[in-house]
């Protein structure tokens, strides 16, 4: 194995040119995966994403194995009804529209779909986008100026990180879900910039929690910023039968714009903005990732479609999601873990010391497929697992996982834990740009 570590691969970025950054950085990733001790990215799914999945790894095997890796939370991406209006838009529309929205992109399933997103959110209008990243993006570039400021929690995803790079707009983090920092945040930008910008995520990705949208609404109205909800991970999974975040809070009229994705709870690409007529129709001409990137297929159009339809006709569906949810957060309090299971998402610490690699090994070989999250993506002392359930799950499944997890968390969790672990190397954060 090389001896080099991600800190020298992160530091190299900025001292060597192309040809020996990427041939050092692939030569390393190589040896691990002859090694078997590669992080398992890339995994080669080679079935439908459902509750059981057939994966090959970089070593040729190939094996079912439970998935408890993907977003498809209410089991859409195999829904027959959403498979049938899929085939049916491909008969009608083609595979494709083959432009952007402002000329020839703009058919019946798309502007169907955005009055649906727009009545789903409590919002006036909605706007679509090629994927989630890009809606972010295409927000931040567009309709906050560098005379503006943003302020936001720190677990923000990347595309909203990288939309205020994009349009140059100042901002700064407030600690997550920390209500008084945000609060003071504020009191000290607001009257140095002509608008702020508050952002904060309905469900946050890493570690499945959720924003206090009524308090950090409140707190938004006192100091006259605008508030922006990411709800990538709530749409169809928080609030009543799915609605989002904004609506399990009630705040649809104190939220100035909201940003969601069609690639979790959907299981399809493609994402969007729904907000006031006025900044929706400010942003069809001036978001550059609307503007110059092609439109949606009606085929996604349609999934999407569909899978509103289903939210709203087979509401067992998001109920069953829901004590699944419930009922696994609680097996896992009883193991010693936190858990609220308001959420599907389960983010659960590695033990301080641990080989993270191995214990992902460790889930593979035993047929479950799940994430984990590793230095340098974050700080080594915040390496974690991140679960996902579906409503396509059985309670059999989730027995056999959370006995995994235990089995797992007791052979590799070290004999005398440290009090500290050294951090060896920074975070991509730290690196401009990252890879």
């Amino acid at each position: 194995m090389s001896a080099l570590t991600y800190r020298d691969l992160l530091r190299i970025r900025t001292q060597y040119g192309v040809t020996k950054r990427t041939s050092t950085f692939a030569h390393r990733i190589r040896e691990d995966r002859a090694a078997n001790i590669d992080g398992l990215q890339y995994r080669h799914v080679l079935t439908e994403t459902d509750r059981e999945v057939t994966v090959r790894d970089y070593s040729g095997e190939v094996r079912p194995m439970r998935m408890f890796g993907a977003n498809n939370y209410l089991g859409f991406a195999t829904h027959p009804v959403v498979v049938k209006r899929v085939q049916e838009a491909v008969a009608t529309y083609g595979v494709g529209v083959g432009g952007p929205p402002a000329l020839n992109g703009h058919g019946p399933l798309q502007r169907e779909l955005q009055d649906r997103l727009a009545a789903l959110e409590g919002q006036e209008a909605a706007l679509l986008y090629g994927t989630g990243y890009s809606a972010n993006v295409g927000l931040m570039s567009a309709l906050p100026s560098s005379k503006d400021f943003a302020v936001y929690d720190a677990h923000s995803h990347a595309s909203f990180i990288d939309g205020l790079k994009l349009g140059k707009v100042p901002g700064r983090t407030f600690p997550h879900r920390d209500l008084r920092a945000l609060d003071a945040t504020l009191a000290e930008v607001r009257g140095d910039y002509r608008d702020v910008f508050v952002s904060v995520e309905g469900v946050y990705s890493m570690t499945g929690d959720v924003a206090r949208l009524d308090r950090v609404a409140e707190t938004c109205t006192k100091h006259d910023a605008m508030l922006i909800v990411d709800d990538a991970h709530g749409t169809g999974v928080t609030g009543p039968n799915g609605r989002g975040t904004v609506a399990m809070f009630d705040v649809a009229k104190e939220v100035d714009v909201i940003v969601g994705t069609f690639s979790k709870s959907f299981a399809v690409s493609g994402g969007f903005i729904a907000a006031n007529r006025d900044i929706v129709e400010y942003l069809r001409y001036f978001s550059r990732a609307h503007v110059f990137s092609a439109s949606l297929s009606s085929a996604v159009c349609a999934a999407v479609i569909a899978g509103l339809d289903v939210l709203e006709s087979e509401p067992e569906i998001h109920t069953r999601l829901m004590d699944h949810a419930a009922n696994f957060a609680e097996t896992l309090q009883g193991m010693g873990f936190e858990a609220s299971g308001v959420t599907p998402i389960f983010s659960l610490p590695a033990p301080l010391g641990a080989d993270v690699r191995a214990m992902a090994h460790a889930f593979h070989d035993r047929g479950l497929f799940v994430n984990h999250v590793e230095a340098p993506v974050v700080p080594a002392s915040e390496q974690r697992f991140r679960i996902s359930l579906s409503a396509l799950h059985t309670e059999e499944d989730l027995a056999e996982l959370a006995g995994a997890i235990e089995e797992i968390w007791e052979a590799y969790a070290p004999a005398e834990p440290p009090t500290h672990v050294e951090e060896d190397m920074p975070t991509l954060d730290a690196f401009e740009g990252g890879f």
